[in-house]
């Protein structure tokens, strides 16, 4: 057994040389890459988040030899991957979505830290499709709620937004839980005649917006920016009232009720604690990351809009943007 074990390890080592060889690359190199470890990331289920990640996957990669393993994790799931040492970094925490996971993970039980921001910064809010108010004549629509600008027109339209499942109420279509997007404390301390009601997925919120956009039909759904689907279709944002840092429980002294709209949300990245010193480069690398919206949202649209793969989106920016890139990566 052992003679055949040690037979194996052998006829892999010879497979890795012959492939190193077949791709170019030098034995130099993988060894070298394998000396400073496996960066391990997480992947989560948005365009955007899958951008950042691979982004950074290639330059770590083939601009700083290091390996690197994308781990598809649940936006919830992971800050215990991170705690306990099966992740070590995410690359776009959006703090709104966070409050409950960033209390625990990184105050309380200091397993978790923050890098540095992304650059990315995010906007939430309540949408409807342009033409349900202003209509659209090229379609034959009329306006179906032409004096809707505000949260507090929205009982005048419940009917029109009700669904079966919601009896008089009208439905406000979420997408997930675990997003902590606030929304029934939102509808509950407005006062509003609404249910909110969960989707399940990203997939799943698009697959029902897209479909009432092509039948023309009145849809009222919570989403964010920077996203394709606003490149895509003309929405129209419902002013809620203004953010305040009370009504987000940030001041201490006071609860939250959510009866508000969303701060604008700085993404971050985050890592384990303990990262930072097995992997200095690394974590200097990330901190120096500053990618903004406007560009985050060109590989967005790559993707989403032009249907190339993520890596593809990915690559196309980078050999456009080396100077943005080039700078991230330590001297």
């Amino acid at each position: 057994m052992k003679n055949m074990n040690l037979q194996c390890r052998m006829l892999r080592g010879i497979w890795v040389v012959m492939l190193a060889l077949a791709l170019g690359i030098g034995t130099t190199s993988i060894a070298n890459a394998q000396a400073k470890g496996t960066i391990r990331i997480a992947e989560n289920d948005w365009t955007g988040q899958l951008v950042d990640s691979n982004l950074a996957k290639i330059i770590l990669e083939e601009h700083m030899g290091y390996e690197v393993e994308l781990i598809f994790a649940d936006y919830t799931g992971q800050w215990a991957g991170l705690a306990a040492g099966d992740l070590d970094l995410s690359m776009e925490i959006w703090p709104s979505y966070s409050i409950a996971a960033h209390e625990e993970w990184i105050d309380e039980k200091k397993k978790v830290e923050v890098v540095g921001d992304l650059g990315v910064i995010g906007n939430s809010g309540w949408w409807v499709p342009t033409y349900v108010i202003e209509g659209d004549p090229e379609r034959g629509i009329e306006p179906m709620a032409p004096d809707l600008k505000s949260w507090k027109d929205l009982d005048k339209y419940a009917e029109l937004f009700a669904r079966p499942e919601t009896g008089d109420k009208g439905f406000l279509l979420d997408a997930i839980p675990g997003w902590e997007s606030q929304n029934e404390g939102r509808i509950a301390n407005l006062g509003i005649n609404y249910v909110n009601v969960y989707a399940g997925t990203e997939g799943a919120v698009l697959a029902e917006v897209e479909g009432a956009v092509a039948r023309g039909e009145p849809i009222l759904f919570y989403w964010f920016t920077p996203h394709w689907l606003f490149a895509k279709h003309d929405m129209t944002e419902i002013e809620l009232p203004a953010y305040s840092d009370a009504c987000y429980g940030v001041d201490p002294d006071v609860e939250g009720t959510f009866a508000c709209d969303w701060p604008p949300d700085a993404t971050y990245i985050v890592a384990r604690v303990g990262f930072k010193d097995e992997q200095p480069e690394v974590y200097q690398f990330l901190k120096n990351i500053n990618l903004t919206t406007a560009e985050q949202s060109k590989m967005i649209l790559l993707v989403d809009v032009e249907e190339k793969s993520i890596d593809q989106a990915v690559r196309a920016w980078m050999a456009d943007n080396e100077d943005i890139w080039g700078a991230w990566i330590p001297k």
